[in-house]
């Protein structure tokens, strides 16, 4: 099978945005570009140009009724509760497959995804939410142990690897992955989105507790333009790219300037 370039990589990516998109639009759910993707439709009016992934923010309530409803030719949507991790994708299924040694689906035959952060509800007072994402931060450490473990032990390793893969196995074959996300879930779901002030991204708390959002914020939406098409993000998109990157215009050092999934991750084309 032949791999994937990253601009292969970014055009599959954005067509499977648009189609999201464009179901929410229709189902009138809330949605915006999030992170990195947030970022390049701001400084670069699309993909930052070594960025290799998609992610998007959907309010709780949203979320689910996405999650429940979605129905697409092209792509599939893969709900927490049908994975290793504690949040949805999108998934091609018609053109790519993907090949990975960090597993986060028991789903064959996906392709090219693009994540899908749920917006949970939080606490008003910002010691406590810190306290929070700290012991999430824990239980997402203890889950990426458990995925990498996962993989089954191939030929193919070399010995070095075989020998850190069977370490793996023994030191974490203690720990269930779904008892982990199960308690990562229910920390996300402790707050009720609709009965708070506050929300944040809980699911993968990459940011430790920058992302300590006014609910506001996933009430108003804009469109800014992301390789030549519109799409959402919320009305204070500044704020929240503040909160995420700082001097968010300023450009990483090159030695920065790196896709995320290069090293355990590969796509490619399915054979026709």
């Amino acid at each position: 099978m032949k791999e994937l370039t990253l601009k292969d990589l970014q055009l599959c990516s954005l067509e499977i945005l648009k189609d999201v998109h464009n179901f929410c639009e229709s189902e009138h759910l809330h949605y915006s570009l999030a992170y990195g993707t947030l970022l390049g439709a701001v400084r670069h009016k699309g993909f930052i140009p070594w960025d290799d992934d998609v992610d998007i923010y959907m309010p709780r309530p949203d979320y689910e009724k996405f999650f429940k409803a979605f129905n697409s030719c092209n792509n599939v949507a893969v709900h927490e509760s049908e994975s290793y991790i504690a949040f949805g994708r999108v998934c091609d299924v018609k053109k790519t497959i993907v090949k990975t040694t960090l597993p986060w689906t028991k789903s064959k035959n996906l392709g090219v995804w693009i994540d899908v952060f749920p917006i949970d509800g939080i606490g008003d007072e910002k010691n406590v939410f810190s306290q929070t994402i700290l012991e999430l931060d824990e239980l997402f450490n203890k889950q990426l142990a458990v995925r990498r473990s996962l993989p089954s032990l191939f030929s193919q390793l070399t010995p070095t690897r075989m020998l850190k893969q069977v370490c793996r196995k023994i030191k974490y074959c203690s720990l269930n992955i779904n008892e982990i996300n199960q308690k990562i879930k229910e920390t996300c779901l402790m707050h009720p989105y609709e009965s708070t002030n506050y929300c944040s991204q809980l699911a993968c708390p990459g940011n430790k507790d920058k992302e300590f959002f006014k609910k506001s914020f996933f009430e108003e939406y804009v469109e800014l333009e992301f390789e030549g098409k519109k799409l959402k993000a919320v009305k204070d998109w500044d704020a929240v790219l503040k909160m995420n990157f700082s001097d968010y215009m300023q450009l990483p050092p090159i030695d920065q300037r790196v896709a995320h999934s290069s090293d355990h991750t590969k796509f490619y084309w399915k054979e026709k």
